[in-house]
């Protein structure tokens, strides 16, 4: 039984074998910068196809629930979510200028402090599950 020669040896020293000059030191950064350009239009061309995509589906949406529903019935609907937001709006204006500035700056405060110490702990429990 004859042995068949090393293909992929032969094949690195002869490429080991090429006198070939370094490429310059900003060609890499270049690429790396070029290469990251590429990535992010990629992804905004993805984000925008989606973007495309949920608005097409929310016409065809609409477009098939009109005619199947009456048009003052949405209006009426259209209606009453605009009140409901006008009274929401005056409940928080009221609840804003009633409730000193004091307590929403301690409730705020507070607020601040303990979503802090969360994230303090759960750091500390990660850097434990590390070690």
């Amino acid at each position: 039984m004859s042995q068949l020669p090393d293909e992929n040896g032969r094949l690195v020293s002869l490429l080991r074998a090429l006198q070939a000059p370094e490429p310059p030191s900003d060609f890499r950064a270049g690429a790396r910068h070029r290469y990251l350009e590429a990535i992010e239009a990629r992804y905004r061309r993805e984000v925008f196809a989606g973007l495309v995509a949920a608005l097409l589906g929310l016409v065809l949406v609409v477009a098939l629930l009109v005619p199947a529903v009456e048009p003052a019935l949405f209006v009426a609907w259209l209606a009453e979510a605009t009140a409901d937001v006008a009274r929401w709006a005056t409940g928080m204006g009221v609840v804003l200028s009633l409730v000193p500035l004091v307590v929403w700056t301690s409730a705020a405060l507070g607020f601040a402090a303990s979503v802090l110490s969360l994230v303090l702990l759960g750091r500390a429990r990660a850097l434990a599950l590390v070690k």
